[in-house]
This record gives structure tokens, C-alpha cells and sequence, in this order.
């Protein structure tokens, strides 16, 4: 090993020595080799059982003289007489733990120049001890290896084990419809890896038995665990039955599989109307239009206000005077132009070519330009708004925000730190000294449909029930927003599992096979297709916001010239009798 570079250790004067040096397992490429026909080599054996030693990724190599054994061996306390090379291994590991993904290989020097290799297994804890021929090596030809496949594959007959799992169920009734398709929407994903967990067991060929919780387990205040996360810390169960999200706080008591559960919790609602999240009525033109229509106005009251101020000094006949009896001002200019515009109609009447012309621009333009908008804003009363798109512009949206009850949103709703989410939390899901937002995903789904509300739920049971409750033209502009920024659930199992590699592989399978996208196509509804908007459309006063509020201003502004022109009329009317007082005094 010095000649070829390889970093050993030979421990050889004590059986403390050996101790320590066993339990410093932090390089995972460390082999361990051990000769048994050493004076403390059992008892080495024992403390490496006892520390979990035979666990991967540790590695053995125990070395076996048979021609020191010959054909029969002495007899003694711990083996008895006359026991072959295999009983003699089988004893010593009798009690130990060189379960399916242990690598401990025996190498048996049956001559001098020839030495068979094996590797030992138990498929269980209680199981018999398993030789695999692994090859063999000579001093002319070296190693002769049988096969190369990963001890995952050629390991995964457990030979009827029995394996302990467990299924997180929110709903009892749903023991009763693990396969048969009924009431999908409730506990999808338990109802998607149960039969996951019976094609990777009957795969390995073992037997499964499961329990039941209502919870995917959480930290308590004493540091413990609760749920599934609880039974798998306390070796209670061996395979997590139900998906579980990935979690920091659960990585020390448990490992996760990659096996994807094609969920995921989310903001779920209907893009609103455009009208209801901004001003309508500017929509119908872009902004450059607008720029572009009022200096054309303006070019409209100059050009209008010159030609009538000539038209009124050339003269004009008595029945334009009867129609027009003074001079047109700047503000009357403005009121023609803004009643032409406003396809109101206007007073003025012009008598000569110049104003005409004038006035006969200004009603072509004010006509193609009605057109336009009215065409416009009546298909953009009935679009929707893409505008919402962040968590940020969630809060700030008119939207109300619900969320579906279920123990896994209320825990992740409690760890949100950064201030967006938090606030959303806190100020539209549970608003300090109001009623909070926690609902059934039915009643959510239903407000979803009649007002403006964002439901927080399982998206696959969500599209469900609105595939079943939606009109055709009600499933469009639905939007998800995913606020959790979490993983798709995952497999789980106990933390160093025995078993761990080769449910991983069987995992893997089910990817390749289509298995896990069978049942998941079964389960999980897509989101409804948008089939075009086949109906009307009703406006009522939340569309026509903006034109309330104009309205409503201009009222409160006509309210304050009236008030004005009331006060200076009583100044005017005191100030009157003076005046005449002061003209006709004697």
C-alpha cells in the first residue's frame, strides 16, 4: 500500500486502539480491512455493530485463512465442534447489522495461490445471512470480479421483509378511497403515492403495513416532532407514505427521496377587468394619441377663435346676428370645440368659409375619433388585466385573499420573514382585530367566481372543483402566483435507512416506466382551458369607477363656484344701496 500511494493505518497492539480508530468514520472512501483470525477480531466486530459501523458508507474486508481451519474446526464455547467455514461466519454475524447496504466482503485464501471473495447481507434485521459470489482473486491473474451491478439493483429481493410506512390523511374518509378515483380533490397526495409505495414494495419484494396521521409533523417547543416526521425520527416507521415538502428543519431526522409529487400550493384567481384596477377611460389611446389630440384642440381653438373674431368684424347677415347676437369669446371657442368633441352639440353657427371650414375639421376628426373609442373601450371593458404578477402587486391588487385551512398553510404562512409576504399575511389573511381568511377550498373556489378574491390552495384540487362549477367563459384569465417559493413534495424515509439506495432506485423506475405520471394524470386536474369569452359581460359601478369619481368631482367643483358666486353676489348687492344712497342725497 506505501509502494502505491494508499494512505493506511495498521493498528495492531490494543483493543483500545482498535475502538478509536473505528469510530473515526469521517472519510467515506476509508475501507477497513481486518483479519479474523486475529485474538480480538470478534470483539472488534461487536463494537463495529454496536457504533453502526456496517452502515454505509463504510467498507469491510475481512480476511479468512481456511488452511488454517482445515476440514474441521477445534471445538470451543463460541462456535461448537466441527463447524464449516460459512456456519462459523454465520455466527459471528448472527446479531449484526450488515443489512442491504453494507459492504462487508469475505476473502477466503482456500490455497496459496488462490482466494475466493464474498459478500455478506441480511435483507432484515431478522433475516438469514446471504453470501453473494463476488469473484475471486490469483497471484497470476489478480482480481476476477462476477459482476459489477450496484449493490442497489443486485440487493433490492428483500425477500418478504416487512416495512413499516405511514399515510397523512386530513380527511378519515379518505381510507376509503385510496384507489378508486373518487373524491380526488381530497388528500391527492396521499391517494397518488399509496400506490407508488405498493409498486416499489412489490418491486423489492416485501410486505408493507401503515399507520395513520392527520399531520406531516411539526417541531414542538420541546424539540421534538410530531406526525410522520415524529415516527420516522423514532424508527417507529421506515417509509414516509405521504409526500412531504422539503424542509430545512427536518433535514437532521430524515433523508428525502427524489420522488416528485406534482403538486403545489398556491395564489389562485381571475386576472381582474381591466376597468377595475385602472382608468379605463384613458385605455382607448395611447398616451401619444392623447398628446397629439390636444394639440390639435388647441390648433382648433386658435384657428377658430381668429376666424370668428374676422367673421364678426366683416359683417354678417341679420340672421346670424339673431343666432349669434355677440362676439365670440375665448371661452365660447372653448365650449364649441369641447361640445363638438363631446358629441354634444354647440350654439355657435358660422356664416363665412374660414370658420366653416374650422368647424367642419373639427367635426370630422371629433367623428373618427368617437368612433374609435367608443370600439375600443367597449372590448377593453371586457378584457382583463395582466398587471398582477408579483406578490407585491398581489397586495397592492383590489383582490380579497383567502386561504384554503390545511395545517401545512398555516405553518409556512408563520414563517415568512421578508416584508411583501408578511404583509400579506398579516394585513388580508389574518388582519389583527378582524375576521381572518382561513376557508374550505369550496367556498373559496365559489368567492373566486363572484367577486374579486384570490384563493390560496392546492392547485390541482382547485382547477377540480372549477373544471365542475366554472362557466366556459369564467375560466379565463385564471393566474397562479406561487408566494411559498417551496419544492413539489417528496418521498421520505428514515435518516441512514438500510433500505435508502434501493428505494431511491425504485423510485427512479417509476420515473422511466410512466407509473408515477399515470397516477398523477388521474388525480390532478389541468388548468381549464380558455374556450374564448362566449358571453356578455355586465358593467356595473366598480367598472365605471373612474367616471363616478370625475363626476363626482366636477359636482364638488360646481358646488364650489356656485357657493363663490353666491358670496360675491351678496358683497355686490350690499355694496349697490350705497352707491345709490350716495347719488341721490340731498
Amino acid at each position: 500500500m506505501s509502494r502505491s500511494g494508499v494512505i493506511h493505518d495498521i493498528r495492531r497492539d490494543s483493543r483500545v486502539d482498535f475502538e478509536g480508530g473505528l469510530r473515526d468514520s469521517t472519510d467515506h472512501r476509508l475501507l477497513r480491512i481486518l483479519d479474523l483470525d486475529c485474538d480480538h477480531a470478534i470483539s472488534l466486530l461487536r463494537t463495529a455493530n454496536e457504533t453502526g459501523m456496517f452502515t454505509a458508507p463504510n467498507k469491510w474486508l475481512l480476511f479468512l485463512d481456511r488452511r488454517a481451519f482445515g476440514q474441521q474446526t477445534p471445538a470451543n464455547p463460541a462456535t461448537g465442534p466441527d463447524r464449516s467455514i460459512e456456519d462459523e461466519v454465520s455466527h459471528i454475524f448472527r446479531d449484526a447489522n450488515v443489512l442491504p447496504d453494507s459492504e462487508v466482503f469475505l476473502a477466503r485464501r482456500l490455497r496459496d495461490n488462490f482466494t475466493d471473495i464474498y459478500s455478506i447481507y441480511k435483507p432484515s434485521p431478522t433475516g438469514e445471512l446471504i453470501f453473494e459470489d463476488r469473484g475471486n482473486w490469483t497471484t497470476d491473474r489478480g482480481l476476477q470480479p462476477n459482476n459489477r451491478i450496484p449493490v442497489s439493483r443486485r440487493r433490492r429481493d428483500l425477500r418478504g421483509t416487512h416495512l413499516r410506512s405511514c399515510l397523512v390523511m386530513t380527511d378519515p374518509d379518505t381510507i376509503n378511497h385510496l384507489t378508486d378515483y373518487e373524491n380526488k380533490h381530497i388528500d391527492p397526495i396521499t391517494k397518488a403515492n399509496y400506490p407508488w409505495i405498493l409498486t416499489m414494495v412489490a418491486r423489492m419484494n416485501a410486505t408493507i403495513s401503515f399507520r395513520i396521521t392527520d399531520t406531516w409533523g411539526y417541531r414542538d417547543e420541546n424539540g421534538s416532532w410530531s406526525g410522520m416526521t415524529g415516527m420516522l425520527q423514532r424508527r417507529e416507521i421506515d417509509i414516509g407514505g405521504t409526500g412531504t415538502f422539503f424542509v430545512k428543519e427536518r433535514l437532521p431526522v430524515l433523508d428525502y427521496v427524489q420522488l416528485y409529487t406534482r403538486t403545489r400550493s398556491l395564489f389562485i384567481f381571475r386576472q381582474p377587468l381591466l376597468s377595475t384596477v385602472s382608468n379605463i377611460f384613458t385605455l382607448p389611446f395611447h398616451r401619444s394619441v392623447w398628446l397629439a389630440l390636444g394639440v390639435f384642440l388647441l390648433l382648433v381653438v386658435v384657428l377658430l377663435y381668429f376666424s370668428s373674431k374676422w367673421e364678426y368684424r366683416r359683417g354678417t347677415s341679420e340672421y346670424w346676428e339673431s343666432l349669434n347676437p355677440a362676439e365670440q369669446t375665448l371661452s365660447d371657442n372653448v365650449m364649441v370645440v369641447l361640445g363638438a368633441m363631446a358629441q354634444q352639440g354647440y350654439y355657435y353657427e358660422p356664416y363665412r368659409v374660414p370658420p366653416r371650414i374650422v368647424t367642419l375639421m373639427l367635426l370630422l376628426a371629433a367623428l373618427s375619433l368617437y368612433a374609435s373609442y367608443t370600439a375600443n373601450i367597449v372590448a377593453l371593458l371586457q378584457s382583463t388585466s395582466n398587471s398582477i404578477k408579483t406578490p407585491a402587486d398581489l397586495l397592492a391588487s383590489p383582490l380579497k385573499l383567502g386561504a384554503q385551512d390545511v395545517i401545512y398553510n398555516r405553518y409556512y404562512f408563520t414563517q415568512f420573514q421578508d416584508p411583501v409576504r408578511r404583509a400579506i399575511v398579516d394585513q388580508k389573511i389574518q388582519p389583527k382585530g378582524n375576521k381572518d381568511s382561513w376557508m374550505t377550498i369550496q367556498e373559496g373556489v365559489h368567492r373566486m367566481r363572484t367577486e374579486l378574491f384570490a384563493i390560496h390552495a392546492e392547485r390541482g384540487t382547485a382547477y377540480k372543483i372549477m373544471q365542475e362549477t366554472f362557466l366556459e367563459e369564467e375560466k379565463c384569465g385564471i393566474t397562479e402566483i406561487n408566494i411559498l417559493n417551496i419544492l413539489d413534495p417528496l418521498m421520505v424515509i428514515q435518516r441512514k435507512s438500510p433500505y435508502k439506495e434501493i428505494v431511491r432506485n425504485a423510485a427512479l423506475r417509476m420515473h422511466e416506466t410512466g407509473l408515477k405520471y399515470r397516477e398523477e394524470y388521474r388525480l390532478y386536474t389541468e388548468r381549464p382551458q380558455c374556450q374564448g369569452q362566449t358571453g356578455f359581460i355586465s358593467i356595473g359601478f366598480t367598472e365605471c369607477y373612474f367616471a363616478l369619481v370625475s363626476m363626482g368631482y366636477g359636482a364638488l367643483f360646481s358646488l364650489a363656484v356656485f357657493t363663490l358666486e353666491l358670496l360675491w353676489q351678496k358683497k355686490y348687492d350690499r355694496r349697490e344701496p350705497t352707491a345709490s344712497m350716495l347719488v341721490f342725497d340731498p
